[in-house]
């Protein structure tokens, strides 16, 4: 798949997409930011049954995580924690509504972390709901989630707002790593030619194409140069 494709504007997520952007190790949105350790925050008591859902998630077991964390659940409630750990196992067994469900208990209870919130957004985004998806996305953001920047740039190019789309892109760049910034500058790149500001559009290609060039060609057949 190339990156032209997985970053336009037109693109539409698949659940395996959504789930790589979800839970994967190398995304910026796995990264979880040190503001929202409270959300992932384990009671004492509940160390070892918490043990016992990891163990289970690293072994791919996904209706006994579930079972572990309703059970968790149901002796500590106010656990955002479990909550989140369940919505991730739901997304893998592609029941995109109960975990939509466990993303917004997550958010009722940890309501100035901004996660959740992102995480909800990205469900509402892979099924076409873009309202929805861009109101949890700005949502996230204004609460510290900075990884939804890429996440609204990506519905707002959709949805042909280009100008609003470039301000995100823009204000993402400053909160990742260099190489990270390489599809998104060759998003930019491409809404940049779309509005006909080419000058800026050549910049941002010659930054990207410099920068894989810099990471020695690494992953270079992903990108559209």
């Amino acid at each position: 798949q190339s990156a032209s494709r997985a970053f336009s504007g037109q693109f539409r997520w698949s659940i395996p997409l959504l789930l790589s952007l979800l839970l994967g190790t190398n995304t910026a949105f796995s990264q979880k930011a040190a503001d929202e350790s409270e959300l992932w925050y384990c009671p004492p008591h509940l160390a070892s049954l918490k043990r016992q859902i990891d163990n289970q998630y690293k072994n791919e077991n996904f209706d006994t995580v579930v079972a572990l964390c309703t059970k968790a659940i149901a002796i500590s409630p106010q656990e955002s924690l479990f909550y989140a750990r369940r919505a991730d196992a739901y997304l893998i067994l592609g029941k995109l509504e109960l975990a939509k469900a466990d993303f917004t208990t997550a958010a009722k209870l940890k309501p100035k972390i901004g996660w959740p919130l992102v995480a909800r957004g990205r469900i509402y985004d892979s099924q076409g709901k873009d309202e929805l998806a861009l109101a949890d996305y700005n949502r996230g953001i204004a609460l510290g989630c900075l990884p939804g920047y890429k996440d609204q740039a990506r519905v707002l190019e959709r949805n042909g707002q280009l100008e609003k789309a470039v301000v995100s892109l823009t204000k993402l760049m400053p909160t990742i790593g260099p190489l990270e910034r390489i599809p998104y500058l060759f998003q930019r790149a491409q809404i940049y030619e779309k509005l006909g500001r080419t000058e800026l559009a050549k910049a941002d290609k010659q930054l990207a194409n410099d920068l894989v060039d810099k990471s020695g060609g690494q992953n270079a057949d992903h990108y559209s140069r």
